[in-house]
């Protein structure tokens, strides 16, 4: 298989950063080339769900065999789960085999408290075996030259399918087979035998996760999915496994030299040295300019430096160059023990085979817990007025974002229809009296505000007496109506998933609350699936709702897309409206506590409506441990975090940001509710004046 120039920094962009659509094209295309070669390599795909162990695992006996074996499968294991993390989409999450899928994610993530993340099980397993690497969110992780390119294949083909998770489905299942029957005994053989945590683990994995892989395979293929693209995933796991076990073997065949290996070493410190050295001369140039040439080829460098007074051939030890690696020497903490132990080898013997470093990577805090620009996005340049002016056909748009993969397949109109909500919100925020927001940020203050919030939303329930006032016709039509948004239900936050490694404690909140409402992988809970039970018992039925005859329904009214368009747009933005999501969501959890849920669950059972959905929402959304308190916490994480970077200013600039996106979940429902209430007046006209029927015509079309 081919390796990708530039295969590092592809796997970087891919887990760490926003990829753009010739990322992403790379990476399917990486992708499509591998299961071509698999096929290739392999024959005719087949699916044995039985155990099965790789072809050409090294003498782990060996301590240095099993060293060099550990690092080559590090990027490929503390990414375990990575290509399932975006398995269960909006458009998706209500199916069986995604379900499943989604379920053994969360498993490997250790979702739950009592299944600690298999990554990092295989991280105590490094630390155990002398190998320190830095995080996965480190800038440094892919690009430690310790890690050879081959050993990015794997992991590159895991990120490539979390990005692409309907495009390669089929393979996708069939990769994920192969990993769960992967037999125990042969991850047992990476350890000591006294790695009993280890061992335990991945036994229990595999006998958790097997029923779930082929509950997954049996649905997909009820579902009439291809069984010969299963196959291939499955041969892709296979055949990417072992192409790295075969590398391993060839890399233990040679030791690199010391002047490869310093050539790693200038690489990986050459972009923070250019600047710091203009007035160090080498053969009548500066050292910065070395450094600026070595990007490709440090090799021109290290000889120049050989051969310059900075080094002792005679006596190593006395070089210039190795004593302003010492205290108080310019270089001093710049280069590990390890690697000044490095620099005299090669000084002494640039041709010398030696060991690879142990080198330690620095740690940075998670991308997904840095704090991101905490000023207002801008629109792609568009002003205000532009914004206003532009038309946005939410029943076309509710599709396409549906159908898109990523935040690189939204259309423009999705940030245009974001930011007309958080516009609308501002003013509605401006409307506010002052008890009822709160401007300044203050942890304590935050949690007796959002007390505040639910104790007055509960108070203002009134049990029903009697007949309602609201019809059962109304509530039918209602149900309806409400059917783009709550067939979407958690789509706000289904860009959190990711690496066990990035899961920061925000994240962990959110996606245990993403997790509930699809359901937990059991597509009998699914909230989506929930409501399509209490639609069917309406005799409600609706085209595929992916699809353009769904948005298209007349029997919908425009401002029934509004609200899903906001919440798919700003989930697949998330990135970029961080902050304004953890409000959306804490809104949107705290929702379900309210006068409305209670209200709305005495009348569907006064009319004999199935009332589940809402009383679903009424309890595990409650404030205690449920949504609404995870919602809360996880905005108090978050600010807390940016407070602990002493940056008081970016505190109060993020809770800005995050008040607004509560607010903007009334701003977001504004037509709807608006269009509730004319229909409501329109059937109460009906009852108290029974000569209103004769002029049903003069009602606003389902489209106004």
């Amino acid at each position: 298989m081919s390796t990708p120039s530039d295969i590092r920094s592809l796997c970087q962009v891919l887990l760490n950063g926003s990829p753009g659509r010739e990322t992403l094209q790379a990476a399917e295309d990486f992708v499509k080339a591998a299961l071509g070669e698999a096929r290739k390599q392999r024959g005719p795909p087949e699916v044995r769900l039985e155990a099965w162990q790789p072809v050409g695992t090294p003498d782990l006996a060996d301590r240095g065999e099993r060293r060099t074996l550990l690092l080559a499968l590090s990027p490929a294991l503390l990414l375990e789960g990575v290509w399932l993390a975006r398995v269960s989409q909006p458009a998706t999450g209500h199916l069986s085999a995604h379900g499943h899928l989604f379920a053994i994610y969360c498993r490997i993530v250790g979702l739950e408290d009592d299944s600690p993340a298999l990554p990092l099980h295989f991280r105590n397993l490094l630390t155990c075996s002398g190998i320190s690497l830095p995080p996965l969110y480190s800038p440094t992780f892919f690009n430690d030259r310790r890690i050879p390119n081959f050993a990015l294949h794997m992991p590159c083909l895991q990120l490539g399918l979390m990005h692409r998770p309907r495009t390669f489905f089929p393979e996708l299942l069939g990769y994920t087979l192969a990993h769960c029957f992967l037999d125990p005994a042969w991850w047992a053989s990476l350890a000591r035998e006294d790695a009993t945590a280890w061992m335990s683990a991945r036994e229990r994995f595999a006998k958790d996760v097997r029923p779930m892989a082929s509950a997954a395979l049996a649905s997909c293929l009820r579902e009439r999915c291809d069984p010969e693209r299963i196959g291939a995933g499955w041969l892709l796991y296979r055949h990417s496994l072992e192409s790295l076990l075969a590398g391993v073997a060839a890399v233990r065949a040679r030791h690199p030299t010391a002047t490869e290996i310093m050539a790693d070493i200038i690489r990986t410190k050459r972009p923070y040295a250019v600047g710091y050295h203009h007035r160090v001369m080498l053969q009548g140039q500066s050292l910065d300019r070395w450094l600026a040439q070595a990007e490709d080829d440090p090799v021109p460098l290290l000889e120049a430096l050989r051969n310059s007074p900075y080094t002792d051939l005679r006596c190593p030890a006395a070089s210039r160059l190795i004593r302003a690696m010492d205290f108080g020497g310019p270089m001093f903490g710049v280069f590990t023990a390890e690697e000044r132990q490095v620099c005299l080898g090669w000084i002494e013997n640039p041709s010398a085979e030696v060991e690879s470093l142990r080198a330690n990577g620095a740690v940075h805090p998670p991308v997904s817990d840095r704090v991101a620009n905490l000023h207002r996005p801008n629109s792609n340049g568009r002003s205000e007025k532009n914004i206003s002016r532009t038309t946005v056909d939410y029943r076309k748009l509710f599709t396409a974002l549906l159908n898109a993969e990523s935040a690189e397949g939204c259309p423009p109109e999705a940030t245009i229809a974001v930011e007309r909500i958080l516009r609308r919100s501002r003013w509605l925020e401006r409307l506010k009296p002052p008890p009822r927001t709160l401007r300044h940020y203050d942890p304590i203050a935050f949690t007796q505000w959002v007390e505040g919030l639910y104790c007055r939303e509960a108070g203002r329930y009134r049990p029903s007496n009697g007949n309602p006032r609201v019809g059962r016709d109304f509530c039918v039509w209602a149900a309806l109506q409400l059917a783009p948004s709550i067939l979407v239900d958690g789509c706000w936050l289904a860009a959190v998933p990711t690496a066990s490694e990035n899961l920061g404690e925000v994240e962990r909140h959110l996606l245990q609350i993403y997790a509930d409402e699809v359901g937990n992988g059991n597509p009998e809970r699914n909230h989506a699936n929930v409501y399509r039970r209490l639609l069917q018992s309406l005799s409600l039925t609706t085209p595929e709702f992916e699809t353009e005859d769904f948005a298209r329904d007349a029997r919908f009214i425009d401002a029934a897309f509004e609200f899903p368009v906001y919440m798919l747009a700003i989930g697949l933005l998330k990135d970029r409206y961080f902050p304004e999501l953890l409000g959306l969501n804490l809104a949107i959890e705290l929702s379900g506590l309210g006068a409305g849920y209670m209200e709305a669950a005495d009348i569907l059972g006064h009319h004999g409506i199935d009332p589940t959905i809402v009383q679903l929402h009424q309890t595990i959304d409650n404030l205690a441990c449920g949504h609404s308190a995870r919602a809360r916490d996880a905005i108090l994480l978050y600010l807390d975090r940016i407070r602990q970077q002493g940056d008081v200013t970016a505190v109060q600039n993020a809770w800005r940001r995050i008040r607004l996106g509560h607010a903007s979940f009334g701003a977001a429902l504004l037509p709807l509710a608006g269009r509730f209430m004319q229909r409501y007046l329109a059937d109460r006209l009906k009852t108290v004046n029974p000569m209103s029927r004769t002029v049903r015509k003069t009602e606003p079309s389902p489209s106004d």
